[in-house]
């Protein structure tokens, strides 16, 4: 089940707004937390995963709940717009697994109809810093290697490909830097000092943009 209180879904839903009876497709909806949160505010949700085993599980949990407003579907991120169009798309750390990724962006622009909107939680590779400690030194020595091997961080250039179909504004809910530093280096043992820090930074607004963590509100 949902966290009623997770910073990502309570930003999505105000940006989205009211959603009774408008339809969401939830994109890589996984085991179907972000799903059950935004039907339970009204929502026919459209939950659209690749793993079938995630689809299927969803639905016989949503069969068990008598939950009626879900609809699991086992689909491509490139396959959207078969289920569109639609009044609002959700995705959380997602985006940066799409490639080609200018294909992704035509395909979620046939699937919002006009006047909709999309929200996006994502990793950030603005910080140059960050992405040559991650070539470099991640999966290294005592340095461990965290997500898929495959995935990149989501760039200003594929934030830019998105612009080209939407207005799209960029927020950073924290700074997520230096606590970084405590999970890679120091395997989160020392953390309250890079957590402080991390504070700190955020009231710089030069500093603020490097953060690994972001939201794309679009429309």
């Amino acid at each position: 089940m949902p966290d009623p209180q997770n910073a990502e879904l309570r930003r999505a839903y105000e940006h989205f707004g009211d959603l009774r009876g408008r339809t969401l497709v939830d994109v890589g909806s996984g085991r179907g937390a972000s799903s059950l949160f935004f039907a339970s505010k009204g929502a026919h949700v459209i939950s659209v995963d690749q793993s079938a085993v995630a689809t299927r599980n969803l639905a016989e949990y949503c069969q068990r709940q008598e939950i009626t407003n879900i609809h699991p579907v086992q689909l491509s991120a490139f396959e959207l717009s078969r289920v569109g169009p639609v009044d609002f798309v959700f995705g959380a750390m997602i985006l940066h697994h799409l490639e080609p990724f200018a294909r992704f962006a035509r395909e979620l622009r046939a699937t919002v109809r006009p006047g909709g909107k999309a929200f996006f939680f994502e990793n950030n590779a603005r910080s140059s810093l960050m992405i040559w400690f991650r070539q470099h030194l991640v999966g290294k020595l005592w340095v461990p290697k965290y997500g898929d091997p495959d995935e990149f961080p989501l760039t200003p250039g594929e934030v830019d490909e998105l612009r080209r179909h939407f207005p799209v504004r960029v927020e950073i809910p924290e700074l997520l830097m230096f606590r970084k530093i405590s999970l890679y280096l120091l395997r989160n043992h020392v953390r309250a000092p890079f957590a402080w820090a991390d504070r700190v930074g955020y009231r710089f607004g030069w500093l603020r943009k490097y953060s690994y963590h972001q939201y794309l509100c679009l429309g």
